[in-house]
């Protein structure tokens, strides 16, 4: 009996655990988030739909990246569908990774619109 009792209580832990995991996961978002993506947050500076290009300055005034923005780059905020309807000015975040020494935004989520 207490075989079995100490069987049911390391099985029970194993599924506690498994289900407090999962939750965790799922409020903290990780599987939306790829492997090796990072956010940058700033302002656009400049937009070039022709050319799927978006330069976005930090707050602070110092580091300032262009990214390439693809048919696989998500877009979020109200209003915004695609490249086009992101303008200079605007605060955004932008979920990218790095291929072949080019930032590729994954996401660009806008803020305030």
């Amino acid at each position: 009996m207490v075989i079995a009792s100490n069987v049911w209580i390391a099985t029970r832990g194993s599924i506690l655990f498994a289900l407090s995991l999962a939750t965790l996961y799922l409020v903290l978002g990780y599987p939306a988030r790829a492997q090796g993506q990072t956010d940058f947050a700033g302002t656009v500076l400049s937009v070039d739909a022709p050319a799927g290009k978006l330069s976005v300055k930090k707050a602070d005034g110092g580091t300032r990246f262009t990214f390439v923005v693809n048919d696989k780059t998500q877009f979020a905020g109200v209003g915004v569908k695609n490249l086009a309807d992101v303008k200079k000015g605007d605060s955004v975040t932008v979920t990218y990774v790095v291929s072949s020494s080019q930032y590729i935004a994954a996401k660009v989520a806008a803020k305030g619109k």
